[in-house]
């Protein structure tokens, strides 16, 4: 019992749990760089979610938009931060006038009921009331970060509907995320994001279901280049700070290695990898650095 609570130590310190009866063997199927990408990408996807939630939060309807009085305001309390205490949001001009510009500042950090710290500022033109067929959201990121990480660059975000039952936002987005190890990952995401549940509680957040498809290609600073294709839509919800179900398929230098699958809607951590027929553990709030290459 001893020597099994020592190996599952190990392989937790590793990121990757087996669930095979050969612990060795199923943590080897996958090499250190494909763990590497897997990981990375867990870590960058959160972070990004984290950031898209927070452009939605405050641009996903003109009642959104409309409710900050004056030049400069700040949202009454929001279930979404903790004690109600939200960032500074700047809009201009105010009043029935397009495009607008929305600035949201989380200063030196505000804090989300999932415990995330957000900083910094995110910067978004909005040229048409929202919900608005071909409205679109050009995002910009100054100086923000998620927790430690750092996000850089921005995106176009293009509603494609009118549908009030469900709402659906296209992104086209190149963004650079530096992690405190001061690494860095250069991204090009084309999703999109359906609001499936939830629209009716413009303020709260606990109840949203979204559901998300698309691909992302990423590029290392040593110019290893990987990509994800979502295969099953990723869910996620207003409440658990992960993509709680899903199915994605991974790619190195252009040939698929693996198949991720993110479980059966629970709200955890842990998320199932099969390759070549063995499937293995991983936890998504981990991050592996890659091999140097040399």
């Amino acid at each position: 019992m001893k020597k099994l609570f020592v190996l599952l130590t190990v392989l937790s310190t590793v990121v990757f749990i087996s669930c095979e009866k050969d612990e060795t063997d199923s943590v080897n199927i996958l090499s250190d760089t494909e763990k590497a990408v897997i990981t990375n990408d867990a870590a960058v996807d959160n972070v990004a979610e984290a950031a898209d939630y927070e452009v939605d939060y405050f641009t996903g309807s003109s009642t959104a938009i409309t409710g900050i009085s004056g030049t400069k305001g700040y949202f009454p309390p929001r279930p979404r931060y903790v004690d109600g205490v939200g960032p500074a949001v700047t809009v201009d001009p105010v009043g029935d006038v397009w495009p607008k510009t929305i600035t949201i500042d989380y200063g030196q950090g505000v804090e989300l009921v999932n415990g995330r710290i957000l900083s910094g500022q995110i910067i978004i033109v909005v040229s048409a009331p929202p919900l608005t067929n071909g409205a679109t959201r050009e995002i910009t990121y100054q100086n923000f970060y998620v927790d430690s990480t750092n996000v850089a660059g921005g995106g176009v975000c293009t509603f494609t509907g009118t549908d009030t039952t469900q709402r659906v936002f296209a992104t086209n987005s190149d963004l650079t995320f530096t992690f405190s190890d001061e690494s860095v990952l250069y991204r090009h995401g084309e999703h999109t994001r359906t609001l499936a549940d939830g629209f009716e509680t413009v303020y709260d957040h606990s109840d949203d279901l979204i559901l998300i498809t698309g691909f992302v290609n990423y590029t290392t600073e040593d110019d290893l280049t990987f990509s994800k294709t979502i295969i099953e839509p990723l869910t996620k919800t207003g409440e658990c700070r992960y993509i709680v179900e899903g199915v994605v398929e991974f790619t190195l230098d252009d040939e698929v290695f693996a198949i991720l699958d993110y479980g059966d809607g629970t709200c955890d951590d842990i998320a199932t990898i099969t390759k070549d027929g063995e499937n293995i553990q991983m936890t998504l709030n981990r991050r592996r650095g890659f091999p140097q290459h040399h």
